[in-house]
């Protein structure tokens, strides 16, 4: 059983590292910002699943620790990042910075954990 989960969530991961290299493309030609944003957000959704809404409202050692696997957590706090840039290029320095700082503290409990082969 574990290791059909294992899959399903490699699954997530590599397809959430897929949409944030199309989405950081389309970023750069110039497509709606908006776009961007949104599509990221979903990826966000598909990532995280029924546990995003906790994910986000946690602290961040709370976060990363209930999330328990830290590529799935990695790819999140990149989309998250992606996000932030959307926000700066609509000029929504405010949202960015609040994106930024939860990035910020996610990626500092990632690099706290001890590492893992997997």
């Amino acid at each position: 059983m574990g290791s059909a989960r294992d899959d399903y969530l490699q699954r997530l991961i590599t397809q959430a590292a897929e949409a944030l290299r199309r989405l950081r493309t389309r970023l750069g030609t110039g497509e709606s910002v908006e776009s961007v944003r949104a599509d990221a957000d979903a990826a966000i959704g598909t990532l995280l699943g029924p546990q995003r809404e906790m994910l986000e409202r946690l602290d961040a050692w709370s976060a990363i620790n209930l999330l328990g696997d830290t590529a799935r957590a990695g790819a999140w706090v990149d989309l998250l990042e992606l996000q932030a840039d959307t926000r700066d290029a609509q000029g929504d320095t405010t949202r960015a910075n609040g994106l930024r700082q939860r990035v910020t503290a996610l990626r500092a409990q990632l690099a706290a954990l001890p590492v893992t082969d997997t």
